[in-house]
């Protein structure tokens, strides 16, 4: 009598544990067997998918039939040709390494004579109508999932920050995962900041409780959905595209921008990458009297302690005391607290300034909206050139998604601009604060941990300090710092009683000077 291996196959877990697939083949397998008088030698049970023959069971039952050269069975029994392959050059493969090792493959659904030649036909329509079936259903799903991202929906797993959910009529969602996405948020704004490398930020995040690997990280920030938008992938003729998303975005697009240009490098940076110590808040806001170059600092071990030194590298022998310098940074800042009175004129100045906010926006929409205009009459040109076959399909496509990418970067301005000029601001209450802030500028200075520190520092002065003769120069600072000098200084020369025209003080200061300048954490 002969003997068999009967190969019983479904697709998944699921299909294994909970349905009747698999005991409903053992069933109709063993009845062939007993009708035809085949012994059972050994029955294989398998819960993996048939695109290939890379499947655990298939392979250890393989290995065993090259140890015996096929001695001990003399047929592969299964229901059908689709529970062998859904790959018709790897069944045909298979079938030849089996016949050499004496084994006959036979689905008792589909029988075949494989010793006739003319059987081979059939043979090929069973093992392509499989493979046909898979074809069209991973299209189907393909169309189904590009119909729903062009919709706006996000397809797949969710990105760390969100999490996946189902409504009750049974349509699937993302939204927020708390307190993910709030380290996620976190994450964006410090590094668009661009204060630490993006290494440093994924490792505090992860400090925080985010639960993301280094990979998952980088992907993760250069993707549009934490603005609410959705990547519709190229397709055959069909180019990639974004859409507007359904879900709520975490950041607002312009933060995405920014978080995007410090990816690439198109943002200028003018941060400090090093953490410092309290100690030495100027590290690197200091330029060298002899070299020019930025000094760096230490501690050196004294008797009694460690002295803290601003110094330059060899072979400069550049050397400075880090208190007297900090000292005489504080006395700088001085220069910049409101003399008595001065609060009031500046307040004065805001409030004067604000009643024209609605022309200066005019202005800002009207340039953010030239600029839009300009890439849509550029998106024209490069089209007008690829038909003239001025240009190839390859520049056309890399001009084309940089119109794009510009475009949208220009998009989420006009909207945040918008946002920030039709907002119920309370005008009062935020010169108020600002106005405070100024009065305590140097006690905030004090209290401040090093990255307040540097962040006030950095606000004031843009250009880099050079410390010689015991004094501080700096080249100059900001504008509206500059203004708050200047007026502080004409002021004080100035007699009791003398008025001063306000108004001919600029009022084109940056936004902080009318939204109050917000110090991070620790100050």
């Amino acid at each position: 009598m002969k003997t068999a291996i009967l190969y019983i196959r479904v697709s998944t877990d699921e299909q294994a544990d909970k349905g009747f697939s698999q005991r409903d083949q053992d069933e109709r397998l063993r009845q062939y067997c007993e009708r035809n008088n085949i012994i059972v030698g050994q029955v294989i049970f398998e819960d993996h998918s048939a695109k290939t023959f890379d499947r655990p069971a298939w392979n250890k039952m393989l290995s065993n039939l090259k140890q015996t050269k096929g001695k001990a069975h003399d047929k592969l029994i299964f229901t059908k040709w689709d529970r062998f392959s859904r790959n018709t050059a790897d069944a045909y493969g298979m079938i030849s390494v089996l016949m050499k090792l004496g084994l006959q493959p036979v689905a008792i659904e589909q029988p075949l004579d494989l010793s006739i030649p003319e059987s081979k036909i059939m043979l090929a329509v069973y093992l392509s109508m499989p493979e046909v079936e898979n074809d069209r259903r991973a299209l189907n799903v393909k169309y189904g999932m590009r119909r729903g991202k062009k919709e706006g929906r996000w397809m797949g797993r969710a990105l760390p920050g969100y999490i996946n959910k189902t409504r009750e009529n049974g349509t699937k969602y993302i939204a927020f995962n708390e307190p993910e996405s709030a380290h996620m948020k976190w994450a964006f704004e410090q590094i668009a900041e661009n204060i630490f490398a993006i290494e440093n930020i994924w490792a505090m995040a992860r400090r925080r409780g985010l639960k993301c690997s280094r990979n998952s990280f980088w992907e993760a920030i250069r993707n549009p959905c934490y603005c609410g938008k959705v990547i519709v992938p190229a397709f055959n003729d069909e180019p990639m595209t974004i859409v507007q998303g359904v879900h709520e975005a975490l950041i607002s697009e312009t933060l995405y921008h920014e978080v995007q240009d410090v990816l690439t490098g198109r943002k200028r940076d003018l941060a400090i990458k090093a953490v410092c110590p309290k100690n030495l808040p100027l590290r690197g806001f200091l330029l060298c009297p002899e070299c020019s170059r930025t000094l760096t600092g230490s501690a050196s071990k004294g008797r009694t302690g460690y002295y803290y030194y601003y110094h330059c590298k060899a072979p400069c022998k550049v050397r400075l005391k880090a208190e007297e310098v900090n000292t005489s940074l504080e006395h700088e800042l001085m220069k910049f607290v409101p003399k008595p009175g001065v609060a009031e004129l500046y307040t004065a100045i805001v409030r004067g300034e604000y009643g024209d906010t609605q022309a200066i926006y005019i202005a800002e929409r009207k340039k953010i909206i030239e600029q839009i205009t300009e890439q849509n009459h550029r998106m024209t040109r490069l089209r007008e050139m690829l038909l003239s076959d001025t240009i190839d399909s390859a520049d056309y496509k890399l001009m084309k998604t940089e119109c794009e990418t510009k475009t949208s970067s220009l998009e989420a301005d006009l909207a945040d601009l918008s946002s920030f000029y039709e907002a119920d601001i309370d005008i009062e209450n935020l010169i108020e604060n600002a106005v405070n802030k100024l009065k305590d500028l140097i006690y905030l200075y004090r209290s401040a941990d090093i990255k307040g520190k540097q962040f006030i520092i950095g606000s004031i002065f843009s250009k880099k300090w050079r410390f010689s003769e015991m004094k501080g120069r700096t080249a100059e600072v900001n504008e509206a710092a500059a203004l708050i000098y200047h007026i502080n200084n004409t002021l004080q020369q100035k007699k009791t009683g003398v008025k001063t025209n306000y108004r001919d003080y600029s009022g084109k200061v940056p936004r902080a000077g009318v939204e109050p300048a917000r110090f991070p954490t620790g100050v």
